[in-house]
């Protein structure tokens, strides 16, 4: 019984598959079922305040007029943002806070 199940496990390797028992297929459902910690970044409000804001299409002159701060308070919130994410683009930044549900 064992050998076959690790002989159907190995034709399923060759042919491009990954078995897994049960038990571990179970594990992965349910990883991808858990959202993601809201703030699993570290992200102040503020900054997630911001990051919505970008994400939404403002420019950075709209977002320090849409919650009253300098140009330079708004790059220095974005560059944190940027750091916290792990990112290097407005792009990258809006994709990860969209596909990781932070906005």
């Amino acid at each position: 019984h064992i050998s076959t199940r690790l002989f159907e496990a190995v034709e399923e390797v060759l042919a491009g598959g990954a078995p897994m028992s049960p038990s571990i297929a179970r594990m992965v459902i349910d990883s991808m079922r858990q959202k993601p910690a809201e703030n699993n970044y570290k992200l102040t409000s503020r900054e997630k305040e911001i990051l919505t804001s970008l994400s939404q299409g403002n420019s950075y002159k709209m977002i320090a007029a849409e919650f009253d701060i300098s140009l330079d308070t708004v790059r220095t919130h974005i560059k944190k943002i940027y750091e916290k994410l792990q990112v290097h683009s407005q792009t990258e930044a809006v994709s990860k806070a969209i596909n990781e549900g932070l906005v």
